[in-house]
């Protein structure tokens, strides 16, 4: 009687892992463009940004665009308040207001 977990099937066609595969620091497990797994998702690479799919996966240059344009989005300094009076604060609230409408990060009426 065997007990073996691990073992290629004759013919060499399959191999089986019953227990856990590791591949030590060094190692290497090289898997081949259009392989298949069953039972994993293997989400399609997208290049767009507007792409609803939820089983797409955005790509490296799109991420960088979208990183690129977060960055972007940086509202003018607004220097703290020295308002004494409630009209004075408004002044000042409604000028950051300004500024973050000004560059998308909230939406203008």
């Amino acid at each position: 009687m065997s007990n073996v977990r691990n073992y290629t099937e004759q013919g060499g066609e399959r191999t089986v892992i019953g227990g856990t595969l590791e591949i030590v620091a060094g190692g290497t497990l090289n898997i081949a463009e259009g392989a298949n797994f069953e039972g994993v998702v293997i989400p399609t690479v997208v290049d767009a940004l507007n792409s609803t799919s939820a089983a797409s996966a955005l790509s490296a240059k799109q991420g960088k665009v979208l990183n690129d344009a977060i960055a972007a989005k940086t509202a003018a300094n607004q220097a703290d308040s020295t308002a004494t009076d409630a009209a004075g604060l408004a002044t000042d609230f409604n000028a950051l207001l300004a500024k973050l409408k000004a560059v998308g990060l909230m939406a203008a009426e």
